[in-house]
């Protein structure tokens, strides 16, 4: 709320019919159908003369992998291959986990509607049959479980792209407003699952090397565009997930909100982030990107301010 506060012409109004930008913020885990159905009532008559910042009308094909997958298929925007595999039938799936594996060294079998860093399971072609079994019905028993409360919800068997070095693991992150970037970054990780709360002290050569690869990226015109033109195929707003090959974005999965430990409360105590920014200065000419995250305030008056000027 800080960072709102600091722009003179933007304000919160406590009327739907008073405002001229709707900025929904709901959080896609924790947001049911029933919720959705009256968000959606309540915008049905108001989304010809207002801005609507993260619509409702376009939840699922966010949510849903598999959806946002169709899309970017129709708008030549490249993403890994994927098939669904069927929660009530785990022979049927083994056997088109199999047929993949044939063509594919490995995949990752996820939930299509949990963040990629949650309910992610690699197989490869050497996995034992009886392991991808056991794998594969814990999986299961969560989406049966997901499915009670969003019927939409399925597994998704996604080819695993090799991405960063062999030591390390890159994510490529941007955050997108309507059709302008407003901030980007790179997470490395020795892990599979790429996160910046596993930073460690030796990671600073490689985390420096990675982010100066998408600063230098971002200067090109076309390869911004085609970041932009994912996110927007779908939605006006989103933190957009993809990984490089040959420097070609293929991309995973957009989140509606961002927060992460960048923007909590001492970037979630986040020992190795507080030592980079506070005692090495000398990074914010080499990595500007990451340093405009040090001031969460400032960086959401950045963002308002932007989103004031698409009005």
């Amino acid at each position: 709320m800080s960072g709102i506060n600091k722009i003179k012409n933007l304000h919160i109004v406590n009327s739907i019919k008073k405002s001229d930008i709707i900025f929904l913020r709901n959080k896609p885990e924790s947001t049911t159908n029933s919720q959705l159905r009256k968000i959606d009532s309540l915008l049905e008559n108001v989304r010809s003369d207002k801005l609507v910042i993260n619509d409702v009308k376009n939840f699922f094909y966010i949510d849903n992998k598999d959806l946002t997958f169709d899309v970017w298929g129709k708008n030549n925007v490249k993403y890994p291959y994927f098939c669904l595999l069927y929660p009530n039938n785990i022979q049927k799936s083994i056997e088109k986990v199999i047929q993949m594996l044939s063509i594919k060294e490995s995949i990752l079998l996820r939930i299509n509607n949990r963040t990629g860093g949650t309910s992610m399971i690699k197989i490869d072609q050497t996995t034992p049959q009886d392991i991808m079994i056991t794998k594969l019905d814990s999986l299961i028993n969560k989406t049966l479980h997901y499915q009670k409360k969003r019927p939409q919800t399925n597994i998704m068997a996604v080819e695993h792209i090799n991405n960063g070095t062999k030591k390390y693991n890159y994510s490529f992150r941007v955050h997108v407003l309507v059709n302008e970037i407003v901030s980007y970054y790179v997470g490395i990780s020795k892990k599979l699952v790429v996160s910046m709360s596993n930073l460690e002290c030796d990671d600073l050569d490689e985390f420096v090397h990675a982010n100066i690869i998408l600063i230098q990226l971002m200067e090109n015109a076309k390869f911004k565009q085609k970041i932009i033109r994912a996110v927007t195929s779908i939605t006006n707003m989103g933190a957009i997930d993809f990984l490089l090959i040959d420097n070609e974005p293929i991309f995973l999965e957009i989140n509606p909100i961002w927060k992460g430990n960048f923007f909590e409360k001492n970037f979630g105590n986040n020992s190795i982030l507080l030592d980079w920014f506070y005692n090495k200065p000398e990074l914010e000419k080499i990595i500007p990107n990451i340093f405009e995250f040090k001031s969460p305030i400032q960086y959401w008056e950045k963002f308002y301010l932007s989103l004031q000027n698409k009005c």
